[in-house]
């Protein structure tokens, strides 16, 4: 199961960052430059963030097992919830992403991979699901 969820929050985000470098209604800077018209505002640090976080994910899938894996899952959403509040404190974290803050897609985002994240985790720490080989 943890391993499952791993792969698809990994593809996921791998995918949603590559799709930021191009012109899409779904996730990038948006029409107007501005964050404004997208489900998911984003500019370039913010898409290979997204790269990054799925290559984690990705890694956590596959370069870990059983245990560790859970310990990972746990991990990773716990660092998105402390995106969520970095991103609460200051939408454009702190400057990092220019005139393009951080909107309700991007928060609504943090929130369920936080929370899914520890859950699942959570979940195969007392499964034998998590007894996967590499």
């Amino acid at each position: 199961m943890v391993k499952g969820y791993a792969e698809l929050v990994g593809v996921v985000l791998v995918v949603s960052g590559l799709l930021g470098f191009i012109n899409n209604p779904i996730v990038g800077p948006g029409p107007n430059g501005d964050g404004t018209g997208v489900i998911l505002a984003a500019n370039t640090i913010h898409n290979t963030v997204h790269l990054a976080m799925g290559a984690l994910a990705l890694y956590i899938a596959y370069g870990l097992s059983s245990s560790a894996q859970a310990n990972g899952v746990i991990g990773f959403g716990v660092l998105h919830v402390i995106i969520l509040v970095l991103l609460l404190i200051s939408p454009t974290l702190f400057g990092l992403f220019g005139n393009i803050p951080a909107n309700i897609g991007d928060h609504v985002l943090h929130v369920v991979l936080g929370v899914v994240s520890v859950a699942v985790g959570y979940m195969a720490r007392g499964s034998s699901a998590t007894a996967y080989t590499r």
